[in-house]
């Protein structure tokens, strides 16, 4: 009997320094050791030109133009150091090349061209081809990558807001 309320003291003390060393200052929903940073939300939306659709039309690709606008989609926020406007070719991100550097102020309104396409990737553009716009942001030193080889993109974490306005890019489509 004397040497099983040994054990159970035992246990009981074991289990309470268990319990009391594993608990720490940090515990909590967001422990104080994981740093969490604000990533500015960059909308990128088509705002016309001879296209509001994002299609080009194969048999008349001289003629097309497609403006798009990168703007905070929060007006209040803290506006990324800059960012490197830049695009890739039928959803592969192996493709992913620079549009346009160091753009530094928001919002960015640019132009693309059939011409820009075929100088960007150096081919001519075909029937079915997919090209996407897209920001790489730049908050401090840091990069956030619009289209990473390996990785989450940095727009990716965003569900739900296209229906408010929000674009993670914008894609032209030729038919």
């Amino acid at each position: 009997m004397k040497f099983r309320k040994l054990n159970i003291l035992a246990a009981l003390a074991l289990g309470a320094m268990m319990t009391l060393t594993s608990c720490s200052k940090d515990d909590g929903a967001i422990p104080e050791r994981v740093q969490i940073e604000d990533v500015p939300a960059v909308t990128t939306n088509i705002t016309g030109g001879t296209t509001t659709t994002g299609t080009i039309t194969l048999s008349d690709a001289g003629a097309f133009k497609g403006d798009v606008t990168m703007k905070m989609f929060f007006d209040n926020a803290v506006a990324p150091t800059k960012i490197d406007i830049v695009a890739r070719k039928n959803g592969s991100n192996a493709t992913a090349v620079v549009y346009r550097a160091d753009v530094a102020t928001l919002p960015a309104d640019f132009s693309v061209t059939v011409a820009d396409i075929e100088a960007l990737f150096g081919a001519p553009i075909a029937l079915n081809d997919t090209y996407d716009f897209a920001p790489d942001i730049y908050v401090g030193t840091k990069k956030y990558q619009a289209y990473p080889i390996t990785g989450t993109p940095n727009g990716q974490g965003i569900t739900g807001m296209s229906a408010i306005g929000y674009g993670v890019q914008v894609r032209f489509s030729v038919k």
